[in-house]
């Protein structure tokens, strides 16, 4: 077995979880944690059968509640100052849901706008909602070359089985100088300790770990592994930098982890002070990269 970020076989499968049989190794290079798991065939689309309109407009409802308008707008901002000199630049957004990010790039910052999701139910919602029209399916499935001058992946590469593949199609996708923005899981220090239990005691201590590697998140990047797997895929003038953001209410995470009803008010409380503190992990990475000008930037 070979390291998803970075290539290397000094990898460390764990036990398997005494709960669900999720079964975690980590890059001792890297240091990037990571689902086992047998293919890395694109994503497939999920159908409105399986995954409703009105499911994924309550999503989107909820989401509305985090983090996100702040930090998009932080972001824009400067991807904008970027490409000041280009008239009508292009963005576009993989995984882009309910579109509000791409709304926001079209409306308040002069941004020509894309996107895609793999949810039928999310293309609905971001034309009802935002007023965008996505493309449905994995970037494999659209014939995109040189075509955008900014591309952005909120919390997407995690959930993917094959993110080299992923990066390398979106740098065929940017245009020469073109910019990739991302966000992605970090894999913290509490999160080698809760793997350290896991395999110490025989996958029965796995309740943390499997709520952050689990099917919806599949790696868990360190700033080294994640400007590795960059370089890998073609880019150049990689930067990363760790941040605390915790969408969910700490109320929330508690009864996700179905912890005793009478401890979650206190432990919420708590919880909440050392976020508003920055007192926790800083379990997001914000990343920022470039497809090279020319052929002799790569």
């Amino acid at each position: 077995m070979t390291c998803p970020a970075c290539g290397s076989g000094a990898v460390h499968v764990g036990p398997a979880s005494r709960r669900n049989d999720i079964v975690v190794a980590r890059c001792a290079s890297c240091r990037a944690q990571f689902l086992v798991e047998e293919t890395t065939a694109p994503t497939e689309v999920v159908s409105t059968d399986e995954v409703s309109v009105e499911y994924v407009a309550d999503w989107v409802d909820a989401k509305r509640e985090g983090v996100g308008p702040a930090v998009w707008r932080e972001k824009l901002a400067w991807l904008a100052d970027e490409v000041k000199d280009i008239d009508k630049p292009t963005l576009y957004d993989v995984g882009a849901g309910g579109g509000e990010f791409l709304a926001v790039a079209r409306d308040e910052y002069g941004f020509t706008v894309s996107g895609n999701d793999i949810l039928e139910g999310a293309v609905a919602v971001a034309r009802e909602l935002s007023g965008v029209d996505l493309e449905l399916g994995d970037l494999s499935a659209h014939d995109h070359e040189d075509d955008f001058d900014v591309v952005t992946m909120w919390c997407v590469l995690a959930h993917v089985r094959d993110g080299e593949r992923m990066l390398r199609e979106v740098h065929r996708m940017l245009n020469p100088g073109g910019l990739l923005f991302l966000q992605t899981p970090h894999n913290t220090i509490a999160d080698r300790a809760f793997y350290r239990a896991k395999v110490a005691s025989g996958g029965r201590v796995s309740r943390i770990s499997d709520r952050r590697l689990a099917g919806h998140h599949r790696i868990l990047h360190t700033k080294q592994s994640i400007t590795t797997l960059l370089e890998r895929a073609g880019y150049v003038d990689i930067k990363v930098d760790a941040h605390t953001r915790y969408p969910m209410s700490s109320k929330a995470y508690l009864v996700s982890l179905r912890a005793p009803s009478w401890t979650i008010p206190p432990t919420a409380w708590v919880m909440d002070k050392a976020v508003e503190n920055n007192a926790v992990p800083r379990i997001t990475l914000d990343v920022q990269a470039r497809k090279p000008r020319s052929p002799r930037e790569s």
